[in-house]
């Protein structure tokens, strides 16, 4: 049995979107495993409810020499005792430390996730030319290098990271059997509508993201505002976990009351609910400012048939299909993000038409079984070439 461990920074990934994940490469007859970062939830060695082995280490994400060398020489030594056959890194930070540690012990194949790229066109030239020079001494280091959008290969190539041979299409995707319209019970619905106090005639728009400024939150919020000013009858959910260790961490509430918007905008937090709470919505909004991978809160409304509006930048603009399955509006631009959420909160033609075309494209394109059989075929493959 072949021995397969990824590693991460977030331990919320371990309770929603890579479970299914992890699951089937075990499924596959794959021994698999995972490194995490400490968390919310994960400070200790621990097994998931379905028997994942999880060794805590620590990837902060700023810049830490000693951490970093001191995770780096325990990597070293757990993959030379446990002699894994597949190093599979996700992130920045893990990314770079796995795939040298892989490397240096000797680790037969190893393989790294790009959930888009950090560095993007509006950061500081000399931060994004670290962050470059990092995936290359990343991309060097390992065998293949899966992307989960296009737009990022071209960017990988573009720049130098590594040749077309190392990078390929991963995509990324979602359990399209949980998320669907009707998928939640209209009765149960009702009921969480009645829970959070949300009048039953105002229409719903929803914000799910990290609670991190690069997410669009303070956008969303003054688009609330603009919209009530225009005297639209709407309401605001606010959704997410807590991200206090990154350098641009966000307290919403603390944004909701400078605005004054504390009777329209409902902050959540964390919620595990989010195939009822996204039924609620008329609207799904992700004004991200650009590091995204292929974001899975766009695929997840498209395939309950919701409408959206998000930020024209790589990730999103691959999800949605502009004026077909949702809208996409400039990056930082609350105003713009208004009008299109305005758009789509009055034309109730136009709403419907969005969702249906982009549930379609849902079933065809973000079925999350298609991408975990190219991680596997990636797997067949480079430990065919290593045997």
């Amino acid at each position: 049995m072949k021995k397969v461990v990824h590693l991460t920074n977030f331990d919320i990934g371990l309770r929603t979107h890579i479970k299914n994940y992890l699951n089937y490469l075990r499924e596959q007859g794959y021994d698999v495993s995972v490194i995490c970062h400490p968390g919310q939830w994960l400070q200790h060695d621990t097994q998931t409810p379905d028997g994942i082995f999880v060794k805590i280490m620590p990837f902060p994400p700023r810049i830490t020499p000693l951490t970093d060398l001191k995770t780096l020489i325990r990597l070293v030594r757990y993959f030379r005792k446990e002699r894994f056959h597949v190093v599979h890194t996700h992130t920045v930070k893990p990314g770079l430390l796995g795939r040298l540690a892989a490397r240096l012990a000797g680790v037969p194949v190893v393989i790294h996730t790009i959930h888009g790229f950090y560095f993007h066109d509006g950061m500081h030239p000399v931060a994004r030319r670290i962050f470059i020079a990092v995936e290359k001494i990343g991309a060097w280091c390992c065998d293949a290098i899966l992307s989960q959008n296009q737009e990022d290969i071209d960017t990988a190539i573009r720049e130098g990271i590594c040749s077309p041979a190392k990078i390929s299409h991963l995509g990324n995707g979602i359990d399209v059997t949980k998320f669907y319209p009707g998928c939640v019970d209209g009765a149960a619905v009702v009921e969480l509508r009645q829970e959070l106090g949300l009048p039953p005639e105002a229409k719903i728009v929803g914000l799910i993201g990290r609670l991190v400024r690069e997410k669009g939150f303070l956008e969303f919020f003054e688009a609330a505002r603009i919209i009530l000013d225009r005297g639209i009858n709407a309401r605001f959910l606010a959704i997410g976990a807590a991200q206090p260790e990154k350098s641009d961490a966000l307290t919403p509430q603390a944004l909701i009351d400078r605005l004054g918007l504390q009777s329209v905008v409902h902050f959540l937090g964390l919620r595990d609910d989010i195939p009822a709470l996204m039924s609620l919505m008329d609207v799904v909004a992700l004004p991200s400012y650009g590091k995204e991978g292929l974001p899975r809160v766009l695929m997840e409304a498209a395939a309950l048939g919701k409408p959206v509006v998000a930020t024209n930048v790589r990730g999103c603009r691959e999800v949605v299909a502009d004026g077909e399955t949702g809208l996409l509006v400039p990056v930082q631009d609350s105003a713009a993000l208004a009008e299109g959420l305005v758009t789509v909160l009055s034309d109730a033609d136009l709403a419907r038409r969005l969702g249906q075309a982009g549930r379609a494209r849902a079933e065809a394109l973000f079925d999350e079984r298609l991408y975990f059989r190219r991680t596997h075929e990636s797997y067949q493959r480079l430990l065919k070439v290593k045997d």
